[in-house]
């Protein structure tokens, strides 16, 4: 249940204020450095920064993404850092936050607590290079599904998850087969990205491993196949693209760890959404926090089994390392390559993505929000 108080309003002159100082700078702000982590099963922690005139905010939370109308109010306050309760048990909530100048931010727990997954991540609240967030709610990306729990299902039903797209081989789901809510009526859609080619040849992690290769090369091969999947894969991601501009959001993706094939695929869309290459890397990144630093994670011990983990347990502790890592170094090769083969990012997602400047505003006034 929601906290209510009692509030004042804030007038609309500071509101109008607010967008006309805005307009002197695409990329201002008067809430800056938000951000929201989940500390109990309705508590939460709110951290963010003023800028200009601001000097407090209004709190609001719901379970609608981006309908700060439905919205009920928990708090008023001067303080930077705030913990509050809200909603109820396995339930997603959403914070607005309205500053006393007039600006309204959204913002919600990127990483999802889900216990079958570790990675299962939302995209939203990022800054655009013109001032706009992508939208939250809309867009998540993952690992492997094959463990998800009822409490799981729960949990993502209200998500309201519309299209889940795997990017793993057909041997993959053969392993882990992929599961999701009972009865639900999402389209499950396969664009299988590895596995066996029509040469013959096969961009598996086995593949990369079986000449036992050092440490040095092993991050070359990862880094190449990184750039692999940006060019031979660029058919299946167009496919994620299409479903997108279908407007069949919210839209789910994913691969076993969540990190590779998935990793490319955030970066083409949140640059494609205009969000500079910097928090693209960053957003890579956080594979290593989510992923990695909890390795006594219930749910990492429910993968303990898998092919996957039983191919590392054959490597030395350098090499795990390595093919583990997120590394923005993978990714920022792969994004130079881009650059050197096409000139641009804007010629390499219209000739291999299939995306026209039309289409990408037609992404953008979807998936992002002023």
């Amino acid at each position: 249940m929601f906290v209510r108080t009692a509030l004042a309003a804030t007038p609309l002159a500071a509101t109008l204020l607010a967008a006309t100082l805005a307009m002197g700078s695409i990329a201002h702000a008067d809430i800056v450095h938000l951000n929201c982590t989940q500390t109990g099963t309705d508590e939460y922690r709110l951290t963010y920064d003023f800028t200009g005139n601001t000097r407090s905010v209004v709190v609001t939370a719901g379970t609608d993404p981006n309908n700060v109308a439905a919205s009920m109010p928990v708090s008023k306050t001067a303080e930077k850092s705030i913990t509050l309760h809200a909603g109820k048990p396995g339930e997603r909530v959403y914070f607005y936050l309205k500053a006393d100048t007039g600006e309204v931010r959204e913002v919600s727990i990127r990483h999802l607590p889900l216990q079958g997954t570790p990675n299962f991540r939302d995209l939203g609240g990022y800054q655009t290079t013109d001032g706009h967030y992508v939208r939250w709610g809309m867009i998540y990306r993952s690992g492997v599904l094959t463990y998800l729990t009822p409490a799981d299902y729960s949990y993502l039903t209200n998500l309201g998850i519309r299209v889940v797209c795997d990017f793993r081989s057909k041997q993959e789901n053969e392993s882990e087969p992929e599961k999701w809510i009972p009865g639900a009526s999402t389209d499950m859609i396969s664009l299988p990205i590895g596995g066996p080619k029509k040469d013959g040849k096969e961009t598996s992690v086995q593949n990369i491993l079986g000449s036992d290769p050092t440490p040095e090369k092993l991050r070359a091969r990862m880094t190449n196949s990184y750039g692999d999947f940006a060019f031979a894969a660029s058919d299946q991601y167009a496919a994620v693209f299409q479903q997108m501009k279908n407007e069949s959001l919210p839209l789910l993706y994913h691969c076993s760890a969540g990190k590779d094939r998935t990793g490319v695929f955030s970066a083409l869309l949140l640059l494609t959404l205009g969000v500079p290459e910097k928090t693209v890397l960053e957003d890579y990144a956080l594979t290593n926090k989510y992923l990695l630093e909890n390795p006594n994670d219930q749910t990492m011990q429910k993968l303990s089994n898998s092919p996957w983990n039983s191919l590392l347990a054959h490597l030395t502790k350098e090499q795990r390392a390595i093919l583990m890592a997120a590394d923005p170094a993978y990714l920022e090769s792969t994004l130079r390559q881009i650059d050197m083969k096409y000139g641009s990012f804007d010629n390499y997602r219209r000739q291999q993505l299939h995306l026209s400047d039309a289409d990408v505003q037609q992404l953008r006034s979807k998936l992002t929000v002023q």
